[in-house]
């Protein structure tokens, strides 16, 4: 039964050829998101595995840099029992990168793609230029000099190439620690190599000195230029009563969730986040952006099976003849309906190993762009069986109705239509 199911589809190439293409492709799609969906979890996953503390920002902020405190919270939250450590900070988008502006660079990149087509080498640096805004970080050296979980201080270069961190000598001076992505995003217009630790960052037409350099890896830190928060308020014009945000540290960092609550009602109008929490909504968040892409590409889906129907249909329309002759020879209905099932399962089949080749090339070539931004596609053992098994089921819904129209017609009815 199955090797004459292979043997039929095989007579028919072309047609066989145009159904896997109309559903490998939505089958690509799905593989695909949730390759996205992964690497996106794992990415949020190892980078607020690096944060212990608690970040208290406006109620309803999205991020601190959408988020605005008044200064005079910090006696407040350090009076909390629980609490161990307080310090502000102040998070807001950099006016401008050696004379570019957040919108001109999105803008120079997408004219730049468009006027040049580029190699693989620059089309990543463009991509990445969309995905990485800088963002100026305010810091009070003094109150962070006993912090345990600074993210940024254990991931410094090591050596000189990493340089130092801030300190109370920094105070009100214009000195920065940069990523090494910015390094290479803004190189020196000289010898265009990466900027060093030594030389100077054009900043809201400010020149800052960069005193260390670090990498987390993360496509959600690196974009984070470090400078005194004085500084910081003077460069972005922010009231000296105003912050961004509180990182606070615990006593213990196992009761941060109950920390959490017991700011919020102190503080009424903040939120405060513990990793715990930002995990959880960001599990949501990408849960309700699954089903809305699945949602998408289940209109691809559709099409596939429409295409493999039509596909069916014609060629169990082109064999009446032969099923009215199998069913003389003592085939019954049951088994003609199983042939044709057959059939459409192996094209099923056929389309999800082609949709999941299809998925390993387009991440292969998709982590090249990301390489830099700590963002890793990956196809998952679950994922490839669910993306093979849903080509199957789809397959298999294709061909009901043509194999249950081939399995109705009488034996002489049959042959008697396929001889016309």
């Amino acid at each position: 039964m199955w090797r004459f199911a292979w043997r039929n589809l095989l007579t028919r190439p072309v047609r066989t050829a145009l159904a896997l293409i109309g559903l490998s492709i939505p089958i690509l799609g799905v593989i695909g998101l949730f390759s996205l969906s992964n690497g996106l979890r794992q990415l949020v996953g190892d980078t607020l595995g690096r944060i212990q503390g608690i970040i208290v920002v406006r109620e309803g902020a999205f991020s601190p840099v959408f988020s605005d405190l008044k200064a005079d919270l910090e006696p407040t939250l350090r009076s909390l029992p629980g609490v161990r450590l307080v310090t502000p900070e102040l998070w807001k988008l950099a006016p401008s990168v050696e004379g570019r502006t957040p919108i001109g660079q999105v803008a120079r990149t997408m004219a730049g793609s468009l006027l040049r087509g580029g190699s693989s080498g620059a089309d990543s640096n463009k991509i990445q230029g969309l995905l990485d805004q800088p963002v100026i970080v305010g810091q009070d050296p003094t109150k962070r000099a006993g912090i345990r979980s600074d993210i940024f201080v254990k991931a410094l270069l090591p050596g000189p190439d990493g340089g130092r961190y801030l300190n109370t000598g920094d105070i009100n001076a214009n000195r920065i620690v940069i990523s090494r992505k910015i390094a290479r995003d803004y190189p020196d217009p000289e010898t265009g190599q990466p900027r060093r630790v030594g030389q100077s960052l054009d900043i809201g037409g400010q020149p800052f000195e960069i005193v260390g350099i670090y990498d987390t890896g993360s496509m959600f830190l690196d974009v984070v230029i470090i400078m005194d928060m004085t500084t910081a308020r003077r460069l972005l014009q922010v009231a000296d009563d105003t912050v961004s945000t509180f990182y606070i540290e615990g006593t213990d960092p196992a009761r941060n969730d109950e920390l959490t609550l017991e700011i919020e009602r102190a503080l009424p109008g903040t939120d405060a986040r513990s990793p715990n929490e930002i995990s959880t909504n960001f599990t949501q968040l990408m849960n309700q952006l699954d089903l809305f892409l699945l949602a998408t590409v289940l209109l691809a889906l559709i099409v596939g099976v429409v295409g493999i129907v039509n596909t069916m249909l014609m060629s169990t329309t082109e064999r009446f003849a032969e099923f009215g002759v199998l069913r003389t020879n003592g085939w019954s209905r049951r088994h003609v309906l199983a042939l044709v099932s057959a059939e459409s399962a192996f094209l099923g089949l056929l389309a999800g190993l082609v949709g999941y080749v299809l998925a390993l090339l387009f991440t292969l070539i998709a982590n090249q762009f990301l390489a830099s931004t700590g963002l890793s596609l990956s196809i998952t053992p679950l994922n490839a069986a669910r993306g093979l098994l849903l080509a199957v089921v789809m397959g298999m819904l294709g061909g009901l109705y043509p194999a249950w129209k081939a399995s109705r017609m009488a034996p002489m009815a049959a042959i008697r239509v396929g001889a016309h």
